[in-house]
């Protein structure tokens, strides 16, 4: 089975064919953080307990839901996604558990191939649109990273 793929076309009419091992920059648009509740290890449970300051067993009963997985808890969720999510006045999606979160979360890797990364580009913009790059990255660094991460795309085959 072929990797999932994305085309984006470049003003000049460059096309870069995007694959699910290229990341991006993530555009924190949420869609992540309220369409899947992470499994938490016991590491995470302690990681996450520790920067609270709270006990571990605090930390399961306030913010684990224990389901028959191999981790044995998910991160819980409230209505608005996962229970750790907060939104900048700007609109962006903040984890504010960022330095400890999950492995699961430290794990996902934002790209072009991945449906809820559409979905949140699609937030940003509507489909056929021209999109500038500081619509969507507005610091200096996260353009960089950007560009970096499309230079590294595969050759389209």
């Amino acid at each position: 089975m072929s990797p999932e793929k994305a085309i984006i076309k470049t003003l000049g009419g460059k096309e870069i064919t995007i694959t699910e091992q290229t990341p991006i920059p993530c555009f924190r648009c949420g869609i992540c953080c309220t369409s899947y509740q992470a499994p938490l290890t016991p590491e995470d449970i302690g990681n996450i307990a520790s920067a609270l300051g709270i006990s571990s067993s605090k930390c399961i009963s306030r913010y684990a839901l224990k389901v028959p997985i191999k981790e044995g808890y998910l991160l819980k969720h409230t209505k608005k996604g996962c229970v750790f999510l907060a939104w900048d006045a700007d609109g962006k999606a903040r984890c504010t558990i960022y330095p400890s979160r999950p492995k699961a979360c430290r794990e996902w890797t934002p790209s072009l191939s991945k449906p809820e990364c559409l979905e949140g580009l699609a937030k940003l913009k509507s489909r056929g649109q021209i999109m500038l790059l500081n619509e969507l990255f507005p610091s200096h660094e996260e353009q960089k990273e950007l560009h970096l991460s499309l230079e590294k795309a595969p050759p389209q085959s």
